[in-house]
């Protein structure tokens, strides 16, 4: 690989995702907490037990 050329820097889409994600790690973290909150509440369980029920129904 030469790295003495002008031309501009070009990652594997995978290598690039993985640095993205890296990034994000605290926004995704939070966002995950935010759903264990969300599903900790009446509404959350609610939804939970209705999305299992619709995925059973389908099989």
């Amino acid at each position: 690989m030469d790295r003495t050329g002008t031309g501009e820097h070009a990652c594997a889409p995978e290598r690039r995702a993985d640095y993205q994600m890296f990034g994000l790690r605290e926004e995704v973290a939070q966002l995950e907490a935010g759903v264990h909150r969300y599903l900790a509440t009446a509404t959350g369980r609610f939804e939970s037990w209705l999305a299992a029920r619709e995925v059973r129904g389908r099989t």
